[in-house]
């Protein structure tokens, strides 16, 4: 009898703990008017994955693959498809995000803790999201204004590491630790201009106990939050200043994918998109900017062209400089 329980016992411990809030999101999906799209084979290519393990987990037993891996690069995706449907744009890779990627692959390989620093609108978030739909296992943390201290920026990590093995008695720092210690799990904090300097100091104290690497990209005001601790200052060495060198594929892309029948006006159109380009701003103000004049050339009275639309959008949005 005791052999029986045994077996028993560790046959349910083997089965996997599925997020099945996710798990039905995805069945939902699948479910639709769209369901044709998201078929095991469709699915499995966007996750870039086995097409069994798509299968194996819809019908939530017997699944064979690492759900770790599958169940984040299935958030990822799903991500991914919100911002696709919310901006009309597909991420793509440019020279900015072959600098983010390489960038935090050299903290990853170093187990250093260093920082990645683009202008406001350069493709900072985008260039996160193609790394981590690269590398599912990296921890992502995205600070905004009601999360930038210590207790949240702890908080996400804990909920991201998970809660397998913790006793309640310990603190969840210090049981982060033991767990992550030796892992070389990248930590990529986003937007990380934006933390207190207490959450900073945490992220700093957190290193030094685990040297995990950490990847804090955000924009210059980045700088300026550190030189405010020389200690902490010293222990961030690693300084990556990545800047727009090639902004005509993107350009390029963002005005096909939000201003299509451009016909003969493309290179008129991307050439005002590198003015805006070189200004405050960057991409996103270029998608700002063609995404406008898309709406105005739709609300024209009698046809206009697509630079005249955006020469049009140019004199409704806040700018400060005039194109050429």
């Amino acid at each position: 009898m005791k052999t029986e329980n045994a077996t028993t016992e560790t046959a349910v411990a083997k089965v996997p703990r599925f997020n099945e809030t996710l798990r039905q999101r995805l069945l939902e999906l699948r479910a639709g008017p769209t369901k044709a799209l998201y078929s095991n084979n469709q699915m499995a290519k966007k996750l870039g994955l086995n097409s069994s393990y798509v299968s194996q987990y819809c019908t939530g037993n017997g699944f064979t693959g690492d759900l770790v891996t599958f169940e984040k690069r299935l958030e990822d995706f799903f991500r991914n498809e919100a911002r696709r449907k919310a901006s009309g744009v597909e991420t793509i890779v440019t020279d900015e995000t072959r600098s983010i990627h390489s960038a935090l692959e050299t903290l990853r390989k170093l187990n250093e803790i260093g920082c990645i620093v683009l202008s406001s609108g350069g493709g900072k978030t985008r260039g996160e999201e193609l790394y981590i739909k690269d590398n599912p296992l990296a921890i992502h943390f995205q600070v905004r204004s009601w999360n930038n201290d210590k207790h949240s920026v702890e908080g996400a990590l804990f909920k991201a590491v998970g809660d397998a093995g913790y006793d309640n008695r310990t603190k969840r720092a210090e049981f982060m630790v033991q767990k992550l210690a030796g892992s070389d799990r990248l930590l990529i904090i986003g937007d990380a201009h934006k933390l207190t300097k207490a959450a900073l100091q945490w992220i700093v104290d957190f290193w030094e106990e685990t040297l995990i690497p950490i990847g804090l990209v955000g924009t210059h005001a980045l700088h300026e939050l550190l030189m405010s601790d020389t200690q902490r200052f010293s222990r961030i060495q690693l300084w990556n200043e990545i800047k727009p060198e090639n902004p005509r594929v993107l350009v390029t892309h963002l005005a096909a994918s939000l201003m299509p029948n451009l016909n003969g006006e493309l290179e008129t159109v991307c050439d005002l998109g590198e003015q805006i380009v070189s200004h405050e701003g960057y991409y996103r103000a270029v998608y700002k900017q063609f995404k406008l004049a898309e709406e105005i050339r739709s609300l024209a009275r009698k046809p206009i062209t697509h630079e005249q639309a955006v020469r049009a959008a140019h004199t409704k949005l806040l700018r400060d400089w005039q194109l050429s």
